[in-house]
């Protein structure tokens, strides 16, 4: 039987009661209806109602007053309901004790005690029934279940069944322990996953799906943008544009792929002056290279640098740990660096570093090429030279031998 008492309490002297006020409580639905005034039912209008009343005091307790109601039931009598003007409202409970006020679909505020969960809106079905309601759990809107264990959902038609798990939104679905999903048709299935945006899947362990159709659904995969699926890929991190219809997939464990049919960008400081781009549709790197951005310049003795080139070793090798038996051929890092000072550190070689050896190498090169273009003219024409004057010579060689033939001829016998 539910049974109720109202308490005044002021810093001044208590006011006159007026008269009190009743009411009946609706077990199967919660709700509570006056009743004994003019304008309602004399009594309760079913015999499965249960009357109570309290004392109505006068609205002006004086300075500090305050109205108290508690609701009370069981024996000795514990308190169930509280209202205080002064301190707010309060539906009490013991974990683990009673019954489910009110199942089925309906449009209803209900605190279930026993497994201290809240609801506030409405359902069309069993969603807020008791096999559906978790421990510590809260759910509000449309059609929303909250059947894990500190469940949080609020929006219209999302299911969480994990532990921990929310869900905002539409038709977002929850059943990875402590997920995350929002937006609509959200879902997310693994240990800490989250689930963002429409059409989104994550199904892996602390996978991440972000944006519009993209599927992370794999352990630690990620997947952002449009249309963008790790693929069942592990580690793996895919980007997609909205460039088209189709969708960007992994192809392999732990791979980083990125599709940006409008180019990349990456700048190196605040002011966005320096970095590299790799314009749309293009393979090739452009990085920032104006004299505006530099300082500090020095001269390149050419033949300085190609006597160093000689000392530099180069090699084939492979780095350690690529598949597929990939060759490459370079110096190393290190003889670089003490070759010729350039770069951070001497585990790394600059694009920009050996592109300018080897430009002021081709430079020296084609200075000698001029030279030896020089040397080769002047020896070209001293050969042209030569061969004139051995041409004359010839000619004087062979006339020479005519009158020497002449005068043997014209030479007196004996």
């Amino acid at each position: 039987t539910l049974a109720a008492a109202a308490l005044a309490v002021s810093a001044a002297p208590a006011a006159a009661q007026v008269d009190s006020i009743r009411a009946c409580h609706v077990p199967t639905t919660g709700n509570v209806y006056r009743v004994g005034t003019p304008d309602t039912h004399p009594n309760c209008v079913a015999p499965s109602h249960v009357r109570f009343a309290w004392p109505a005091t006068t609205p002006d307790l004086g300075i500090g007053g305050r109205y108290l109601l508690r609701l009370r039931s069981g024996s000795p009598p514990t308190d169930r309901f509280i209202v205080d003007s002064a301190g707010g409202t309060a539906a009490l409970g013991n974990l683990g004790v009673g019954e489910i006020p009110v199942q089925g679909a309906g449009v209803r505020m209900m605190w279930y005690p026993y497994k201290a969960a809240f609801r506030a809106g409405g359902v069309d079905a069993i969603q807020w029934d008791d096999p559906n309601v978790g421990f510590y759990s809260w759910a509000g809107g449309n059609n929303n279940k909250a059947e894990g264990f500190a469940a949080f959902v609020h929006g219209s038609d999302n299911s969480v069944t994990s532990t921990g798990g929310a869900a905002f939104g539409v038709n977002n679905q929850v059943n990875g322990t402590v997920g995350f999903a929002t937006g609509a048709n959200a879902r997310c299935d693994g240990l800490g996953c989250t689930a963002m945006g429409f059409n989104t899947n994550a199904g892996g362990q602390g996978s991440v799906a972000i944006g519009y159709r993209v599927t992370a659904d794999a352990d630690f995969s990620t997947a952002l943008g449009s249309r963008a699926s790790t693929h069942g890929h592990s580690g793996a991190f895919v980007r997609g544009d909205a460039s088209t219809t189709d969708s960007l997939l992994a192809v392999a464990n732990n791979e980083f792929a990125v599709r940006a049919a409008g180019g990349f960008r990456f700048r190196t400081n605040a002011t966005l002056t320096t970095g590299c781009d790799l314009p749309a549709g293009s393979g090739a790197f452009a990085c920032t290279s104006s004299r505006a951005l530099k300082e500090r310049f020095a001269p390149v003795d050419g033949e300085s640098l190609l006597a160093r080139i000689r000392g530099v070793p180069v090699n084939r090798w492979s780095y350690i740990g690529e598949r597929g038996g990939v060759r490459h051929l370079g110096p190393f890092a290190e003889d670089f660096r003490a070759a010729f000072g350039l770069g951070a550190d001497d585990r790394t070689i600059g694009l920009l570093d050996i592109d300018g050896v080897n430009f002021a190498a081709a430079q020296a090169l084609e200075a000698r090429t001029a030279e030896l273009r020089v040397k080769v003219a002047e020896i070209e024409r001293l050969n042209a030279e030569v061969a004139a004057l051995r041409q004359r010579q010839a000619a004087t060689d062979a006339r020479l031998a005519e009158l020497e033939a002449l005068v043997q001829r014209l030479a007196p016998r004996r």
